[in-house]
């Protein structure tokens, strides 16, 4: 009859386990909750257990043993709802927690007394003590039942049992305390805003600092994903700590039920307070990620160039009218164009100007030229003037054709002046388009935007989005993210079907401003695509806008609630526009220090050439900046814009910026409720 009875328990026992739903979580919210309704599931089996009683070979001893088996058993199964969530987010943790070993290396980096080094030591304690924990379960995988290894006895699982739940300094109750302080610094009179936790550390160290720009986050989404990677290490620690007294149960070593729920309500208790200061340290902390420069600027790799917008050129006044005479002076010729080239000198020996010359300025008579070798954007390396004045650089030599050119009179009567203007190409080898399509993500399949970048192909730029499948609370699953295809091949200037204004737009003196904008979506909206409009002469950008559900991740039907926003402001408009002047500037490349982002909205610049002087008015500035701005991990965006990056008397570069969604205007303690569920 006993033996009937501890085989009917034992039956009960395993339709508990088999009954509990083991989808994979989404995210450390409903991650906590599966864990807590499993542990609270696997204590119905440990307080089940009877007394033992007998020898080894009695039914409560096989019962005891197949209790012990089963416990160890369904930890496992928490252990691999664990890998399972952190598939994608190994990396992560390795980030945050190498975001605080640099913290405890800077000066007066100290909590309430506790160094950061202490707070990393509590987290690999609690790591340790799980990895133990799991290796006592599996084993080394040989087990033919429950994938337990018998060689493990109840000794010695009771024996780490007592080590986990004993007052020693090491043990996991008193480095959950130290991880909760350093959250939450408890002291008599403590004010958060003064002395702050971790978090309000982060943002103090880091808010101005150059250390953000290798973190691949915002300030903000960096907060939110160390508080959910010292929430895991803490919710391994809960486990530990339950599981052990469970097996401590089963061994009779007593009834546990007052332990075990003080620790349940002092655990919730603990998060409920954390997810308080989460909330106030991330409404202070930006969301806003941009790309530094990175540690080498290389052309079509890390930026790209207009090319041949506006571009010094020389030309003699005789080729710039029908007549060819020379009764004017080279500053007549504010707006001219190529008409002839008169008995085949200079001009014949350079590409001609197909296009408006502009703004001719006459220098001296006679000069030396260095043409540029050929294949290259560029028309000259540097001219030098007979009386001394050079322009661009001659230090390294001419690697092109040198020429001698010297202006002359005619008819004794007219000067012929060679001039130095600016070219408005129109030529086919000018990178100067960029496409106004939109790039969109496929809001029918769930996704939103997750990253922004600037690409080119067949000289059109593009606005290009990275997308991905949004989950319950804002998660994104990183196996989803995927760069939406341009609109190639086809997609070129060259293209009768294709509109100059409404497919694409064409870069030219009169029209070639670009206003800088953080565009963010209203609240409980995230962006699902961008691209460029023309709001007169000025490319202007605009992002599109999808309503969801933060507890679904549901994006909200029909598409018709989606919508376009943008900055209609102008320099007529009351508020205006401030225009950041790059004229007579140098390349970028040439920096010797890092640059400095503008990220305020309502501004403009112009494209235009470099310097005359330091590089022969041949580039066209700024720069844009080509590298992916996707904040990993992956999350959904509440904003892009464009901004502008550099340095005095360096142009600088252009490059789109994005905005991480804002968790905190949704997270809550309530997201957390475990014992009260």
């Amino acid at each position: 009859m006993l033996l009937f009875k501890c085989i009917v328990i034992a039956c009960t026992a395993l339709t508990l386990t088999s009954g509990f739903d083991l989808e994979t979580a989404d995210d450390a919210f409903s991650l906590t909750a599966k864990v807590v309704e499993y542990v609270t599931k696997t204590w119905e089996i440990a307080d089940k257990v009877e007394e033992r009683v007998g020898n080894d070979n009695s039914p409560v001893v096989w019962f005891t043993k197949k209790k012990e088996r089963m416990i160890l058993h369904n930890f496992g199964i928490i252990t691999q709802l664990m890998k399972t969530s952190q598939k994608d987010t190994d990396d992560v943790r390795s980030m945050m927690l190498g975001s605080l070993k640099k913290l405890q290396n800077m000066p007066n980096v100290v909590l309430n007394g506790i160094q950061v080094n202490e707070l990393l030591e509590s987290v690999r304690s609690i790591e340790n003590d799980y990895k133990t924990m799991e290796e006592y379960r599996s084993g080394d995988n040989d087990s033919k039942e429950n994938n337990v290894n018998p060689t493990y006895t109840s000794y010695t699982l009771e024996k780490f049992a007592d080590a986990m739940l004993d007052f020693s300094p090491g043990a996991p109750h008193k480095q959950l305390s130290k991880i909760h302080t350093f959250i939450v610094p408890q002291w008599e009179g403590f004010n958060f805003h003064t002395y702050g936790g971790i978090f309000n550390i982060l943002t103090e160290t880091l808010e101005n600092s150059d250390m953000l720009c290798d973190k691949k986050q915002s300030l903000q989404q960096l907060i939110f994903n160390l508080y959910m990677t010292l929430h895991l290490t803490q919710l391994k620690g809960f486990s530990v700590m339950q599981f052990s007294w469970m097996l401590l149960q089963t061994y009779g070593k007593g009834n546990f039920s007052y332990e075990r729920q003080k620790q349940m309500d002092q655990f919730e208790d603990r998060i409920h307070k954390q997810i308080s200061v989460l909330k106030k340290s991330m409404g202070s902390a930006s969301n806003m990620y941009w790309r530094c420069d990175p540690s080498k600027h290389v052309r079509g790799e890390t930026y790209y160039e207009v090319t041949q917008l506006l571009q010094g050129f020389l030309e003699n006044e005789v080729d710039m009218n029908f007549e060819q005479n020379c009764f004017q002076n080279c500053a007549y010729y504010d707006v001219a164009e190529h008409r002839s080239c008169f008995k085949d000198q200079f001009c014949a020996k350079q590409h001609a100007c197909h296009g408006r010359i502009l703004n001719c300025q006459f220098i001296d008579s006679d000069m030396r030229v260095c043409q540029a070798p050929f294949g290259s954007t560029r028309r000259y390396d540097y001219i030098e003037y007979a009386n001394g004045r050079v322009l661009g650089d001659n230090s390294v030599g001419c690697k092109g054709a040198t020429s001698k050119v010297d202006s002359w009179w005619r008819y004794l009567m007219w000067h012929c002046s060679y001039c130095f203007c600016i070219c408005d190409s129109s030529d086919t080898a000018s990178d100067r388009y960029f496409s106004l399509r939109p790039s969109l993500s496929d809001i029918s399949q769930n996704k939103v935007v997750t990253g922004v970048r600037f690409n080119k192909v067949k000289q059109m730029f593009h606005l290009q989005v990275e997308e991905g499948v949004l989950g319950p609370r804002g998660s994104i699953n990183e196996s989803t993210r995927r760069w939406v295809d341009l609109p190639v091949p086809g997609f070129t200037y060259q293209n009768v079907t294709l509109r100059d204004g409404v497919d694409y737009h064409t870069l030219s003196y009169t029209s070639r401003a670009i206003d800088l904008d953080n565009v963010m979506a209203p609240k409980n909206m995230v962006v699902t695509g961008v691209k460029f409009r023309m709001i007169g002469p000025h490319l202007n950008i605009e992002t599109r806008v999808t309503p969801f559900d933060f507890a679904t991740g549901k994006l909200t039907e029909p598409i018709e609630k989606s919508y376009w926003i943008g900055n209609e402001n102008t320099e007529l408009s009351p508020t205006g526009r401030t225009e950041i002047d790059i004229s007579n500037s140098d390349l970028p490349t040439k920096a010797k220090t890092a640059s400095e982002p503008d990220v305020s909205s309502n501004k403009f610049l112009m494209f235009t050439h470099s310097s005359m002087d330091r590089d022969v008015a041949q580039t066209t500035l700024p720069f844009i900046d080509k590298q992916t701005v996707a904040p990993y991990p992956a999350t959904p965006l509440s904003g892009v814009g464009i901004y502008f990056k550099g340095i005095k008397d360096h142009a600088g570069y252009i490059g789109a910026n994005v905005f991480t969604y804002d968790f905190s205007q949704d997270i809550s303690p309530d997201l957390f409720l475990l014992t009260k569920q």
